[in-house]
């Protein structure tokens, strides 16, 4: 079967946490998610196209011009929901040309009933999508009713069928995300180098903050064999020749980490790379380690600077002590820190976002990043919002189907000003500036803090 996966543009980004004039400035990396989908498919045989319009910057009759010339059977595109409206209109595209289509990401296994509802989505996957794909193709082929296939939500005459969300139990079984599919020449990020590529060495969750999304894959934590991981990471620098890796997992386990750090010194693998981590999961020892293997940076989520917040409000279950350690044992191991903070959370104050303000220039990450609180959907925050009148029940709802909405209130007055003052005063430091223009070593690096400097200059959040 011809298969085209396509990574929409994503730039109608609506009810997203990070303020626009600093999203359009990130960069473009590799899709992830979709490349497995596409390995999983061409490993089943199919004849499959991953294209990225994102990356490509294609307009939609570029798109529609890619969807004729490959003439698939089927379109696949993954979505979340705030991105859902750019999603629906490439799936419009798809249906004019006389294509099915069908849809995954997160999106889904919280809305299904609704994204199925529109005429120009045929089948729905839920949860991981990489076992559910291949089995909803072979029922397409076969013949088969979709709705018997695990993981899929379809509609038959009126009638919309929704099973459960798909895990995928052993992560070893996966294929390699097919990067031969992408222009791994073109993905960059402000922070990173380039070329840059994303890798996933874990998936799931055990922890519970309050603002996060957690369908069933996210809660179970399933990590895959360090070898592999190392062996994906020596195919991107030696076939694509990347200068940094970024890991996209929620999290890195302490004995995890660790091997996959002995095993890139065993084959004394030179590469640059980054990964996210909880403060609660470094030690002196294990940072010097991860420092001697390539470490570049750790982002940490943080997220607030007042301790009854972070631990009762938002329930990081992370201490603020602990944190100031992390950081002062990341620098000490001469790794660089990216910090994650929420601003104007559901039962704040001016004084705990001045503490967070506060505590972010305390820290002094090399990077940091300021989000307003947004009660996305499945979120206790979500839930806690509809009991405090903030958001009205069927607010995502009405938003995924065009309806009229009332805005989502603020849980502070001039949420959005005390996001831009928060980057503003950590940026807008001598010292930040002095240590931003002494690692300039090229026009690209320039062009990079020119651009991010622009951004926070004329911030806009919408």
């Amino acid at each position: 079967m011809k298969i085209l996966l396509i990574r929409h543009d994503d730039s109608e980004h609506e009810n997203t946490r990070l303020p626009k004039s600093l999203n359009t400035r990130q960069g473009y990396l590799p899709p992830i998610g979709l490349a497995y989908i596409c390995a999983a498919l061409e490993r089943a045989g199919h004849d499959v196209l991953l294209l990225d319009a994102q990356a490509f910057m294609l307009s939609d009759d570029q798109i529609r011009e890619h969807i004729r010339k490959f003439n698939p059977r089927l379109v696949g595109l993954s979505t979340m929901t705030p991105t859902f409206h750019s999603a629906i209109r490439t799936a419009r595209l798809s249906k004019q040309e006389g294509v099915e289509v069908m849809m995954g990401g997160c999106h889904l296994s919280l809305f299904p009933e609704q994204t199925l509802s529109f005429d120009e989505v045929d089948y729905g996957v839920l949860g991981e999508g990489e076992e559910t794909v291949v089995e909803l193709c072979a029922a397409l082929e076969e013949g088969r009713p979709v709705n018997s296939v695990d993981g899929t939500a379809s509609k038959h005459d009126g009638e919309i069928t929704v099973n459960r969300p798909r895990i995928v139990e052993d992560l070893d079984k996966l294929p390699i995300p097919s990067y031969h599919q992408l222009p791994m020449d073109d993905y960059s990020s402000i922070i990173g180098l380039h070329p840059l590529s994303t890798i996933m060495g874990s998936r799931g969750c055990p922890y519970k903050c309050s603002f996060c999304f957690k369908g069933p894959p996210d809660t179970r934590y399933r990590k895959r064999r360090p070898q592999d991981i190392v062996d994906e990471m020596e195919m991107l620098v030696k076939k694509y020749k990347v200068k940094e890796i970024m890991f996209y997992d929620d999290m890195m386990p302490k004995d995890h980490v660790a091997e996959i750090c002995e095993d890139m010194l065993k084959r004394d693998l030179k590469i640059q790379w980054e990964s996210p981590q909880r403060v609660n999961l470094v030690t002196p020892e294990l940072l010097k380690l991860m420092k001697r293997a390539g470490c570049r940076m750790l982002r940490f989520g943080v997220e607030q600077g007042d301790p009854h917040m972070m631990t009762q409000v938002i329930n990081k279950k992370i201490d603020i002590e602990l944190t100031r350690k992390a950081f002062r044992w990341t620098h000490e191991a001469g790794i660089e820190t990216f910090a994650y903070f929420i601003i104007g959370y559901l039962g704040e104050t001016p004084e705990t976002m001045e503490k967070t303000i506060k505590l972010a220039i305390e820290l002094d990450p090399r990077y940091v990043m300021f989000t307003k609180a947004v009660p996305l959907p499945g979120t206790q925050l979500h839930e806690e919002s509809i009991e405090g009148g903030f958001i009205t029940a069927d607010y995502w709802e009405n938003f995924i189907l065009g309806r009229k909405t009332t805005p989502i209130s603020d849980f502070v007055p001039d949420a959005d000003k005390w996001v831009e003052r928060a980057y503003k005063r950590f940026y807008f430091r001598p010292k930040f500036i002095a240590r931003q223009l002494m690692s300039i070593r090229t026009m690209k690096d320039l062009r990079k803090n020119l651009d991010g400097f622009m951004g926070i200059l004329n911030f806009r959040q919408s």
